[in-house]
């Protein structure tokens, strides 16, 4: 069995083909190469890799170079069979169906899927760590004893909770816990046999929670998608939790840490790493101010340069220009107004 140095959760890539409203890099492959550089990163620190789920940031109709990228990247940084769940990005319905494009690479053994019948088993520094999943759209389990038979690394194990060092959980849910009460439903509390839990689908990293054993974590995704204030605070980062004794191996690239304590008073260390990206302002088109004249604005002046900057900064989704639309089509009649905005959401919807 291959003992691992501590696990590396991932969060969020939202992997897709076209760029994203605003941003104005080549998103695909700086989402391809940040995913990349967490597996590689995992690799070279003896850290086992976990997705927390929305590989994808569109669950189907992506084009097949970008499936044979990652395929190409789970195989040269990990191998077949890595840890996975699947979040609401990567399915058009609540649950997974077969022309989902993550189906492609559960059913090719690229990712596997971790379950409460079927969780990961392995072992952190001498310690044995078991790692379960909840997919979107499925309730979290109301305690974890394990009784099933699960592989860990070529080996077979009987996952009983109460025996190891760390029990885990993958989720991808609204979970409702401090700077995520507008969205969240799911209260944090305490779980009989599971200590950690880490969430995916929330795209910010938010204070952990304690609640009597079982410590809520919120990763932040890796890749930042949409222009705001949230996302320029945002250090894209994964989370990395290892024995105390072993914190130097990620202490060069750590931004916040967390220590904590199993059910079974074993302790851990949890850090944030965070993932190398370029400045916020590199990254996205700055915001349009508007400064014009009260006669550019009676005429219309003001509002067709702005169109025509934004034709010259346009992204595939037409995010940008959608928005502007939005804020700015009321200083005309609703007709005209109206007009406007059906044209403009045929045109952006034929380019999808």
């Amino acid at each position: 069995m291959n003992e691992k140095s501590g696990l590396l959760f991932i969060g969020d890539p939202h992997l897709e083909a076209r760029v994203p409203g605003f941003r104005k890099d080549d998103y695909p492959q700086v989402a391809l190469a940040k995913f990349a550089w967490c597996l590689r990163y995992a690799r070279e620190q003896n850290l086992q890799p976990i997705l927390l789920g929305d590989l994808f940031h569109l669950p189907q109709d992506n084009p097949n170079w970008l499936l044979s990228q990652i395929i190409e990247t789970i195989s040269d940084f990990y191998g077949p069979g890595l840890p996975a769940i699947h979040g609401n990005h990567d399915v058009r319905e609540n649950t997974r169906k077969p022309n989902d494009s993550v189906s492609i690479l559960f059913a090719g053994g690229h990712l596997r899927l971790l379950s409460e019948d079927d969780p990961w088993v392995g072992t952190v520094d001498g310690r044995r760590v078991i790692v379960g999943g909840t997919v979107w759209g499925e309730k979290l389990p109301k305690e974890f004893a394990g009784s099933a038979a699960s592989p860990g690394e070529g080996e077979l194990f009987q996952t009983q909770g109460d025996d190891a060092g760390l029990v885990a959980w993958i989720t991808h849910h609204d979970i409702l816990i401090p700077g995520y009460e507008e969205a969240g439903r799911i209260r944090p509390k305490q779980i009989p046999g599971i200590d950690l839990i880490v969430n995916g689908h929330v795209h910010r990293r938010l204070e952990p929670v304690r609640k009597d054993g079982t410590n809520w974590i919120t990763a932040g995704n890796i890749t930042r998608r949409a222009r705001s204030d949230a996302s320029r605070a945002h250090v894209p980062a994964v989370v990395c939790v290892v024995p105390p004794a072993n914190t130097s191996v990620v202490a060069d690239e750590a931004i916040e840490a967390f220590d904590f304590q199993s059910q079974s008073d074993v302790p851990w260390s949890m850090r944030w790493v965070r993932v190398p990206h370029e400045p916020f302002d590199d990254v996205f088109h700055p915001e349009l101010i508007g400064d014009e004249s009260e006669e550019d604005a009676a005429d219309g002046s003001a509002f067709i340069a702005d169109l025509r900057e934004l034709t010259q900064r346009k992204t595939d989704s037409g995010a940008g220009l959608m928005t502007y639309l939005e804020q700015n089509v009321s200083q005309f009649d609703d007709a005209i107004a109206d007009e406007i905005m059906r044209l403009a959401n045929e045109v952006t919807q034929s380019t999808q």
